[in-house]
């Protein structure tokens, strides 16, 4: 891939960082004032849109479901487990899909991976439903 993309949403700024094989990375860097986690967000209009979320497993090191985990995670990791959602509504095979999130160097950037994708352009139109549908959900 080219030229990296970037997304500027109420939350962050999110930049296709590459896509190959299938394998997406990007980068998520919180806006000023926008929540970093979601400690005491609510998220259950987040759950109701996308009710496969619930079924979500997460290693997270604390044997804890993917909906308990996502009560006080990063939003970047949210936003992976939205990603790796829509993914699986367009058709792709659950079982073919996994995704990552991991702080980066830089202060408040995180890096997210999700494996799975048909093309560059599937990627691309779920990254803009995922950070619509974030939004929306007034996180």
């Amino acid at each position: 891939m080219g030229d990296s993309r970037s997304w500027t949403s109420n939350l962050a700024v999110v930049t296709l960082h590459s896509f190959e094989a299938g394998v997406v990375r990007l980068y998520y860097e919180p806006c000023p004032g926008a929540p970093i986690t979601t400690n005491g967000l609510d998220l259950t209009s987040l759950f109701t849109a996308l009710p496969g979320l619930r079924r979500h497993r997460c290693d997270n090191g604390r044997h804890r479901s993917f909906f308990d985990e996502a009560r006080d995670t990063e939003v970047a990791h949210l936003l992976e487990h939205v990603l790796i959602e829509l993914l699986a509504l367009d058709g792709q095979s659950r079982a073919r899909i996994c995704g990552a999130t991991n702080l980066d160097d830089a202060p408040l950037r995180y890096r997210i991976k999700v494996s799975g994708w048909t093309d560059a352009a599937q990627a691309e139109d779920c990254i803009e439903k995922a950070l619509l549908l974030l939004e929306d959900k007034e996180l």
